[in-house]
């Protein structure tokens, strides 16, 4: 009796769960990543753990910042021998490249991303192509399409999946309005680089596509169609 007591409310707590609405774009699972990441750099500190590690916060995109300070703040761990390096970037609007997971040195840090290289933006780009179109190779059946302005602020490439990679656009010339994409096209992905380390002002295409391949269940995920550069 008591052992079908106890499955009846697993059973019932499963339910619960499955229940649960699921986000509008469930983030990437990733095992093993790098990417790109543009912002300002707000603040460098050192944590206080066993071997001394460093913590770096970039203020995502293009003021973000509100009455109370940023509410989107990305963090990176590096080692102590870059301090001043890091350091000098200070209020700086930057490029970092970043992995996943960290190095065995840095596993004391509580943040999950490890800085590879930061250098500021370039605003002397030279573009020799201002707009592409790529190809969306997803079969997932197309909901709705868009089009968005903004500033790309992450780009992530999961290095577990071929030709799949994620965006973060920061909506309009400023603010603490994001939206989440994803890429299928190795060029447009490439083409996304250039313009996060150029800050640039795009337009991008997407389709929104209902997705049955999502880790965390059924979603809605919206696809890079095309981008096209109108302003720094």
């Amino acid at each position: 009796m008591k052992s079908m007591k106890y499955k009846s409310i697993v059973f019932m707590l499963l339910l619960m769960i499955a229940s649960l609405p699921l986000p509008g774009f469930a983030g990437p699972f990733l095992m093993a990543a790098e990417g790109y990441v543009y912002g300002q750099l707000s603040n460098v500190r050192q944590e206080r753990s066993i071997n001394k590690v460093y913590v770096g916060e970039i203020s995502l995109g293009h003021e973000s910042f509100s009455n109370i300070g940023s509410t989107h703040l990305w963090q990176f761990c590096f080692e102590k021998n870059r301090y001043e390096e890091i350091e000098s970037f200070i209020g700086k609007n930057v490029v970092v490249e970043f992995k996943f997971p960290k190095s065995n040195d840095l596993l004391s840090c509580a943040q999950p991303n490890e800085l590879l290289e930061i250098y500021t933006v370039d605003q002397d780009f030279s573009w020799e192509q201002k707009h592409l179109i790529g190809n969306i190779h997803t079969s997932d059946p197309e909901v709705s399409s868009g089009v968005k302005v903004g500033r790309i602020t992450n780009l992530t490439r999961n290095k577990n999946m071929s030709r799949i990679y994620y965006m973060t656009l920061q909506i309009g010339r400023g603010g603490s309005n994001f939206h989440h994409f994803m890429i299928d096209d190795h060029d447009l992905y490439d083409f996304a680089i250039n313009a996060l380390k150029n800050a640039a002002l795009v337009k991008v295409h997407y389709s929104d596509r209902r997705s049955y391949g999502n880790a965390y269940g059924l979603g809605l995920r919206s696809v890079v169609a095309e981008i096209e550069v109108i302003d720094r």
